[in-house]
C-alpha cells in the first residue's frame, strides 16, 4: 500500500519590511567616514544594515549593532526602533527565537514613545511568529491578536499578514475552523486591494486547510488558482510549491499518473531555483509514486539523491523523511528486511530530533535557575559593599572628630570645641546606626535561601559570551559595577573619559544590554 508522507506545507510567514534596495553601500560608507554627528551615524549604520538584509545577515547584524552602540538617552526612539527591529530579524532568521523576542520586546516601548503604530504592530506580529516557531501557540495567538487590533484600528495595509499568520498558527494547533476563517479574511482583503502575488500565498494556505479537511477537489482548485498567479508573475518558487501541493492532492485521490506529472514539474523548478530542502521533499514523494508503478530502481535513485541533499544540509528532518520514503519503497518492492532497516533508521533520527528539543528545554530551565541564584549573589555583593563603605566612613569620622577635639582643647576654644564635638558625635552615631542596619541586612541575606559565596570574575563572565570581553573592557566594567563614575574610572585607569565610554558601550553590546542597570541584571542572569 502506498504511504506518502504528509503534505509538504509551504506556509508563508511575513516578518518585518522588505530589504532596502540599491547598490549604494560604498557611497554610504564614504558618507559615514565623513560624518561625526552621533544621530547621523546611527542612521547611516542602520541604512547599511538594511542594505545587507536578506543578502548577508552577518553584515546586517554587525552594522545594526554598531548603530545600537551609539544610542543613548538622547537618541530619538524611532532610530532605536529601527535598530532593534533589524537585530531581532537577524536572530529570527537564524532561528534564535528567544534572542529575537528579547530585541522585539525592547522595541515595543520605543515604538510607543515614537508614536509609530505600524512598527508597534510589527513588533507584536514578529514576537507572535517567534512563539509559533517555538510551538508556543497560545502565546503566539496572544501577540498576533494584539498586532491585528492595531492594524485594523489604523487601517494598516499589513492587516492581511496578521490574518495570514493567525490562520497559520491556528492550523498548527489543528483548529481548522479558525484557520480557515482568518485565511479567508486574508484572501478577501488581498482580492479587494489587488494584491495579486500575496494572494497566491493565501490560496496555497487555504488549499492546505481544505486538504486537511479532506475536501481534495476544493484544495486543488485553490492550488490551481495560486499556480495561475505564480505563472503570471513568473515566480518559479511559488510555481514549484503549487505543483508539489497539487501532486500531493492527486496522490490522496489515487490519481498517481497526474501526481507524478506535477511532482516532476516541481522537482525541475526546485532544481532551477536552488530550493534544496524543498527539492529533497519533492524527490521523496516522486520516488514513492514511481515505486507504485513498479519502477523501484528509479524510486531508489531519487531517494539516494534526496539523502545526499539531507546530508549536505545537515537536516535531520529531511533525513527522517527520506528514510521513511525508502522504507515505503522497499515495502512495496517486497524487501521487508530492508524496509525494516530503513524504518529503524527513520525512528532513530526521530528520537535524536526529540532528544535535541528536550536538551534545549533543559538548557532553558538551567538558565532560569542560574538567573535566580545570581540575583541573590548580586544583592549580597551590593549590600556587602555598602557595609564596607559605612564602616570606613565611621572610622574616618571618628579620627577626624578626635583630631578636631584635641586641637580645640589645645587653643583654648572650649566652647567651639564642645559644639564641634557634639556635631561629630551626632554624625558618628548616625553612621554607626547606618552601619548596624546594613550589617543586619547583609547577615539576613546570607542566612536566606540560596546563600552562596560571591564570585564574579573575568573567566566566569566570558565563558557565557560568544564575543568575550577584553581584559580592559572587563576592568572598566568591574569599576562601573562598583559604582564608579566614568570620570573616576578614567582617572583610575589613566584613560580619557571617551575611551571609558567606548569600552562600556562595547561591554553593553556584548552583553546585549543598553545601560549599567541592565548590565548588572545580565551578570545575574548569565552566571
Amino acid at each position: 500500500m502506498l504511504k506518502l508522507p504528509g503534505l509538504l506545507i509551504f506556509f508563508i510567514f511575513i516578518i518585518g519590511d522588505t530589504a532596502a534596495s540599491g547598490n549604494n553601500v560604498d557611497s554610504l560608507k564614504m558618507v559615514l567616514l565623513k560624518t561625526t554627528d552621533s544621530n547621523a551615524r546611527i542612521d547611516l549604520f542602520t541604512e547599511l544594515a538594511n542594505q545587507f538584509r536578506n543578502k548577508d545577515t552577518d553584515s546586517m547584524r554587525w552594522y545594526a549593532e554598531q548603530a545600537l552602540l551609539l544610542t543613548d538617552a538622547d537618541t530619538p526612539p524611532i532610530a532605536i526602533v529601527k535598530v532593534l527591529n533589524l537585530i531581532g530579524i537577524y536572530h529570527f532568521q537564524t532561528s534564535a527565537y528567544d534572542s529575537a523576542i528579547y530585541y522585539f520586546e525592547r522595541g515595543i516601548p520605543n515604538a510607543q514613545l515614537a508614536g509609530d503604530t505600524a512598527q508597534l504592530a510589527s513588533f507584536f506580529n514578529n514576537i507572535g511568529l517567534c512563539f509559533t516557531y517555538k510551538s508556543a501557540y497560545d502565546k503566539a495567538i496572544e501577540y498576533h491578536l494584539q498586532a491585528l487590533a492595531i492594524r485594523e484600528t489604523t487601517n494598516d495595509p499589513k492587516v492581511s499578514s496578521s490574518y495570514n499568520n493567525l490562520g497559520i498558527t491556528y492550523d498548527r494547533m489543528y483548529d481548522l475552523e479558525n484557520a480557515e476563517k482568518y485565511q479567508l479574511k486574508a484572501l478577501e482583503f488581498k482580492r479587494k486591494e489587488g494584491q495579486r502575488l500575496p494572494l497566491a500565498n493565501s490560496l496555497l494556505n487555504l488549499g492546505i486547510i481544505k486538504r486537511k479537511q479532506e475536501q481534495y477537489k476544493e484544495a486543488i482548485a485553490y492550488y490551481e488558482e495560486s499556480l495561475v498567479i505564480a505563472v503570471e508573475f513568473d515566480d518559479s518558487k511559488k510555481m514549484a510549491n503549487a505543483y508539489n501541493n497539487i501532486g500531493s492532492a492527486y496522490v490522496t485521490l489515487k490519481d498517481f499518473k497526474k501526481a507524478a506529472g506535477y511532482f516532476e514539474k516541481s522537482v525541475a523548478l526546485k532544481r532551477e531555483v536552488g530550493d534544496h530542502q524543498g527539492l529533497a521533499r519533492s524527490l521523496g514523494e516522486l520516488a514513492e509514486v514511481r515505486a507504485f508503478y513498479g519502477d523501484f530502481a528509479g524510486g531508489r535513485a531519487l531517494i539516494l539523491e534526496a539523502e545526499a541533499i539531507a546530508a549536505n544540509l545537515g537536516s535531520k528532518e529531511i533525513e527522517h523523511i527520506t528514510y521513511a520514503n525508502r522504507a515505503d519503497i522497499e515495502e512495496m518492492a517486497g524487501n521487508y528486511k530492508a524496509a525494516l532497516e530503513f524504518e529503524r533508521k527513520a525512528s532513530g533520527v526521530w528520537r535524536e530530533m526529540v532528544s535535541e528539543e528536550k536538551n534545549d528545554r533543559i538548557a532553558e530551565l538551567e538558565v532560569a535557575f542560574n538567573t535566580t541564584q545570581k540575583e541573590t549573589e548580586i544583592q549580597k555583593l551590593a549590600l556587602l559593599n555598602k557595609v564596607n563603605e559605612a564602616q570606613a566612613a565611621s572610622e574616618r569620622a571618628w579620627f577626624i572628630g578626635s583630631v578636631i577635639s584635641l586641637s580645640m582643647l589645645v587653643i583654648g576654644l572650649m566652647i567651639f570645641a564642645t559644639m564641634q564635638g557634639k556635631r561629630r558625635k551626632v554624625e558618628m552615631t548616625l553612621q554607626e546606626h547606618q552601619f548596624d542596619a546594613l550589617l543586619k541586612r547583609y547577615v539576613d541575606l546570607l542566612e536566606g535561601p540560596m546563600a552562596t559565596e560571591l564570585a564574579v570574575d573575568f573567566a566566569t563572565i566570558n565563558e557565557k559570551l560568544v564575543d568575550p570581553l577584553t581584559e580592559r573592557e572587563f576592568e572598566t566594567f568591574t569599576l562601573s559595577l562598583a559604582g564608579k563614575t566614568n570620570q573616576d574610572i578614567a582617572n583610575s585607569l589613566f584613560l580619557s573619559i571617551n575611551t571609558v565610554k567606548f569600552h562600556l558601550k562595547n561591554v553593553y553590546v556584548k552583553l546585549g544590554v543598553s545601560n549599567r542597570k541592565e548590565a548588572v541584571e545580565y551578570v545575574v542572569s548569565s552566571s
